[in-house]
């Protein structure tokens, strides 16, 4: 009886409040933000980090994806609809691709870029601090609030790439209460969602690099490549 109450439900709700991806907008089942088919897509966009080179940043800077459909379209629907059920249903995936990254690579400690207080307030979450909790969970790293934004920037994704290079520098300091010590010796690593030119990436690690790391890397859902020619 419970079970049939359950479908009859779920077939009313699918009738009167259709769910649909989060990504190409196609209906889905019950609950699911993310249709088979582009879950199927972002699996084979999604694999363990690799170093890229078209970037400006004075620490290696390591990726996840390319900021390339449909995996750009999830990270947007992520940061601006917002959708945070989407990153919730890719983590899996994140996590079981991140699980190849060679062990005595994986950093301890890892450190989101942060949002300004007030854009945070409005978004309701910091889509870079739950990527890195699901690199956390996976590779046993600690999050850190280590690195706090001092100024309210215009958003990369409104500056054309000379702004890009500038609009970061001096937006970052570092966590009134923190311990150096702490993270002195440690393998840090800062995460954000996307990288472009590395200008956000270089402006966090040039206040985390005072805190002496045995090494500092950055690690990214996506990176969008430079096209040649």
């Amino acid at each position: 009886m419970i079970r049939l109450f359950r479908e009859w439900l779920e077939t009313v709700v699918e009738t009167f409040l259709p769910f649909s991806c989060h990504v190409c907008r196609n209906r889905t089942s019950f609950g699911e933000v993310v249709c088979n088919e582009c879950r199927r897509l972002l699996r084979t966009g999604i694999w363990s980090p690799v170093k890229v080179e078209d970037v400006s940043c004075r620490c290696p800077v390591l990726a996840m994806g390319e900021y390339e459909s449909p995996l750009s379209d999830a990270i947007k629907a992520v940061k601006y609809r917002p959708s945070t059920r989407l990153l919730d249903q890719l983590a899996n995936d994140i996590s079981r691709v991140a699980a190849a990254f060679p062990v005595a690579e994986r950093p301890e400690i890892l450190i989101p870029v942060p949002l300004h207080p007030e854009r945070e307030a409005r978004r309701g979450f910091n889509q870079a601090r739950r990527f890195a909790e699901i690199l956390g969970g996976a590779w046993n790293a600690r999050i850190s609030p280590a690195v706090v934004r001092i100024r309210n920037t215009k958003p990369q994704a409104e500056c054309n790439e000379e702004q890009r290079a500038t609009n970061p520098a001096g937006a970052f300091a570092l966590a009134e209460y923190l311990i150096p010590e702490a993270f002195a010796g440690k393998r840090l690593a800062i995460v954000d969602d996307v990288a472009t030119t590395g200008a956000t990436l270089d402006a966090c690690v040039a206040v985390v690099e005072h805190l002496r790391p045995a090494s500092l890397q950055a690690i990214v859902w996506a990176h969008s490549y430079r096209r040649m020619g």
